[in-house]
């Protein structure tokens, strides 16, 4: 019989210094107050904040079902200035956001809640959350019953104290995800622009990776290098192939009358994405025209070049860094102008149209081709995706296994071999796996072959 889950509540490390202030003031506006109720309240705000605009949008609805009067307690919050509310509302479409006033606002502190009744309902909430969000995902149920197994290990916060400045938004954003995780906060759904797979592990930071666990396994992530360039070759090579992923008929009709090219440029591009060095290469380019990037802002600018708009960017940076990428890609730049194209309208039809294709294609070979093939041929393999990645379990035969259905199907699909990394666990837990005994981690899966996240 599995133990019983325990629950953690986020507070604000500075609204809980405040609390033999504040708390007497929310007693007397709350008929039969809680402080439990109160702190999962709070807890729900800082556990939904999203790292890129410092709010959350949030359904009183959500609150009040996780929370005995819930909405009360917002309200609360809301009058005494600990909370603030922007945005508007719209039935079915959307609500307001929520985020902690500045003098609130400080490092995450975490307690164990105790309260067995609202344990047992935020349990119950938790399940027909899932299993709504389920009806969603139908088709994938397979993906959905290793999230639900989803867990992470406890000694994460003591490699976030030790690599991240403490009460930061980045520190706080993360204590978030690892403790949506813990708590059971289990969350799946389809995008219906382009079809991904959105989980708790998608947008998780990479720092999290080593410390996830499923079934009590460490995960090792086998991750396609340079992924959207590599998939950009299409357009390159068979435009028409990928027409069908097109969600605008005369987006799909250019697609399959694009005329390819075998200029040099291609060619070099094609070379440079298929050995995994495009970054590299763009990255002494830049180096040597004056643009001192390290690889990650050059993945951003390469990114930015391929699905940004057509005319001059107002950016100097990213204006410098197309002018470098089109002088050694003329061919490729041109190709891809004319598949962003010009033209005014929804996403279907502007310039993310190019994003979009890319994405679409890439779902339906994770999804519909390499995850379901994956389970066919290895059944009881975890396998999870983040988007252009599997992640499965490191202490199993299956890695290798994994790794070649991927290279094998996008490779037919593409016209040429990816490169596929194995990312896992930190170098101190490899350490740990040799102590148990070198031959035990050989039948396993070789360690030497991760890289370490750290």
């Amino acid at each position: 019989m599995s133990k019983p889950r325990k629950y953690y509540q986020l507070i604000p490390e500075k609204l809980k210094a405040a609390l033999p202030t504040i708390e007497p003031l929310i007693r007397s506006m709350i008929p039969g107050y809680c402080r439990d109720y109160l702190f999962e309240t709070i807890s729900i705000v800082a556990l939904h904040v999203r790292k890129d605009e410092g709010k959350t949008p949030l359904k009183l609805a959500y609150i009040k079902k996780l929370v005995p009067g819930g909405d009360l307690y917002l309200k609360a919050l809301l009058e005494l200035g600990i909370i603030e509310r922007s945005g508007y509302y719209v039935p079915g479409q959307t609500c307001y956001k929520y985020c902690f006033a500045v003098k609130y606002d400080s490092k995450y502190i975490s307690s164990l809640l105790d309260n067995p009744r609202l344990q047992r309902r935020i349990e119950l909430a938790q399940e027909s959350f899932k299993k709504e969000a389920a009806k969603t995902v139908r088709g994938h149920s397979e993906q959905v019953k290793w999230l639900n197994k989803l867990t992470i290990d406890g000694s994460y916060l003591e490699h976030l104290n030790k690599t991240l400045t403490v009460g930061t938004k980045q520190f706080n954003n993360i204590s978030a995800s690892a403790t949506r995780i813990i708590d059971g906060h289990i969350k799946y759904n389809i995008d219906q622009t382009s079809g991904r797979f959105h989980s708790n592990v998608t947008n998780l930071a990479k720092v999290l990776r080593p410390y996830l666990r499923i079934d009590g396994q460490p995960l090792v992530n086998c991750d396609i290098s340079n992924s959207q360039p590599y998939l950009s070759t299409i357009l390159l090579t068979n435009p028409s192939k990928v027409s069908g992923f097109a969600k605008n008929p005369a987006f799909a009709m250019m697609l399959t009358t694009l005329k390819v090219s075998l200029a040099k440029d291609v060619k070099n591009y094609i070379f440079l994405v298929s050995t995994g060095t495009l970054y590299d290469f763009l990255q002494d380019k830049f180096r040597a025209n004056g643009l001192e990037l390290n690889r990650k802002e050059t993945k951003v600018q390469v990114l930015r070049i391929l699905f940004a708009r057509n005319r001059s960017p107002k950016d100097e940076t990213n204006r410098q860094a197309r002018a470098i990428f089109k002088a050694n890609f003329k061919t490729v730049h041109r190709i891809f102008s004319k598949v962003r194209g010009s033209e005014k309208g929804d996403k279907f039809t502007s310039f993310k149209r190019f994003a979009i294709l890319l994405q679409s294609v890439e779902s339906f070979l994770m999804l519909d081709v390499i995850l379901k093939r994956i389970y066919r041929e290895l059944p009881g393999t975890i396998a999870v995706t983040v988007h252009d990645s599997v992640m499965t379990g490191l202490l199993t035969n299956n890695v290798e296994a994994v790794r070649k259905i991927m290279e094998e199907e996008l490779t037919f699909f593409v016209g040429m071999t990816p490169q596929i990394k194995i990312e896992g666990i930190e170098r101190e837990k490899k350490e740990e796996g040799k102590k148990k005994g070198r031959g035990a981690v050989s039948n396993q899966y070789d360690a030497r072959n991760a890289v370490s996240l750290n």
